[in-house]
């Protein structure tokens, strides 16, 4: 389960997503190709083989992010693949983009000690559909 994280230039002040004022255009972080240019400063190896759709992986992160298909971006979302290791990177992007992450589940600004929700305990139905059955095992 991937956990998503917003990213845009809001208004000042603004420390919730609830909070951004309703039709909120958030300016334009840059083209996207300068987009791309700063974060290849911070992931060299950044794969850009769909450019709308970014891959970022090593052994520190396992991240996706979106900036859109526009000529010009103005937000950015983060898919972090593997939880709160890779806050850091989506934060230092973010740092040198001039943007602020929001965690789209709490609706908080995105912080070193912000941590993937949890996903919902299974319904029954979801039990008894991932349940193995006996005879795919043998018996002992």
């Amino acid at each position: 389960m991937s956990w998503a994280v917003y990213a845009v230039r809001g208004p000042g002040g603004v420390r919730r997503l609830e909070d951004m004022p309703d039709g909120y255009e958030p300016p334009s972080v840059g083209l996207a190709t300068d987009v791309i240019d700063v974060v290849r400063e911070v992931v060299p190896d950044l794969d850009v083989t769909k450019p709308s759709w970014l891959t970022l992986r090593s052994d520190d992160y396992d991240v996706e992010m979106t900036i859109g298909k526009g000529v010009q971006v103005r937000d950015i979302t983060f898919y972090l693949n593997d939880g709160p290791r890779s806050i850091p990177i989506v934060m230092e992007i973010s740092r040198r983009l001039g943007l602020t992450p929001y965690d789209t589940e709490s609706g908080d600004f995105l912080t070193e000690e912000s941590r993937p929700p949890v996903p919902p305990p299974l319904t029954d139905d979801e039990i008894k559909a991932n349940k193995p059955k006996w005879w795919k095992f043998g018996r002992a």
